[in-house]
């Protein structure tokens, strides 16, 4: 009897030991848990296929503006054409455009010494036949509005010699007069029709113009600037 009890208590204490220690896994091992269903409806592309991804647009450094035009400049005046072609080929020599313009300058008033109206032009150029013979080589036909057919014997910035070849002409028996004109003479400027940027025209700086010779009275001026030719915006029409 003993006996039995004696090896109960042993199946006993085997079956504690047994479920104590065999309770856990030895190793840990965690099962994939199921994964949530999922709508198609809600799935997002992240770019279109054949689309090209936009590059992100980057900060350029600033670009320095050029400088803004200037005034045009002209070179004058010149008082002898031949002078004013001179300079002009010399400028052209430095590579720069020029174009000549011929210009009225006053001088204030002049003293016309003249021949009253003659009735006809041929006794108008008999008349000046016979100035030339009498020594009078400065002579001209006149045919202004009121004039025609009087001869000018004589054009003066000062009366006192305008007087004079009046007291000269009389001596020799023709009958001269005396009205007051303007005084007006032709002058020649060169226009450079490029504006000027940072002190320059071209390849040219302006102070090269100071440092050349040119005529007696002659400088380099600022001027408008000749109008842009105008440009055509409107679409031309296919041919028909």
């Amino acid at each position: 009897m003993r006996l039995f009890f004696g090896l109960l208590l042993v199946a006993n204490l085997g079956l504690y030991m047994w479920g104590s220690w065999y309770k856990e896994p030895l190793v840990s091992y965690d099962f994939p848990r199921p994964r949530a269903d999922v709508s198609p409806e809600k799935l997002k592309r992240l770019s279109e296929p054949g689309t090209a991804l936009r590059a992100r647009s980057q900060s350029r450094p600033a670009v320095a503006a050029s400088a803004p035009a200037g005034p045009c400049y002209r070179l004058g005046p010149f008082t002898s054409l031949q002078e004013a072609r001179g300079a002009g080929t010399r400028i052209e020599s430095w590579g720069l455009h020029v174009e000549q313009v011929t210009e009225f300058e006053s001088r204030g008033r002049a003293y016309q010494v003249y021949l009253p109206p003659l009735a006809s032009r041929e006794a108008a150029d008999a008349k000046r036949r016979q100035l030339t013979r009498l020594g009078f080589k400065d002579h001209a036909l006149i045919q202004e509005e009121g004039m025609e057919n009087a001869v000018s014997v004589g054009l003066f910035t000062v009366e006192a010699n305008a007087r004079q070849r009046q007291r000269q002409l009389r001596a020799k028996g023709l009958d001269a007069s005396i009205q007051p004109v303007p005084s007006l003479r032709h002058v020649y400027w060169l226009a450079l029709p490029d504006p000027a940027r940072d002190g320059r025209i071209g390849g040219v700086a302006l102070t090269r113009f100071a440092e050349e010779e040119w005529a007696a009275g002659v400088s380099l001026r600022s001027a408008a600037c000749p109008p842009a030719p105008p440009t055509d915006g409107g679409a031309q029409m296919p041919p028909g």
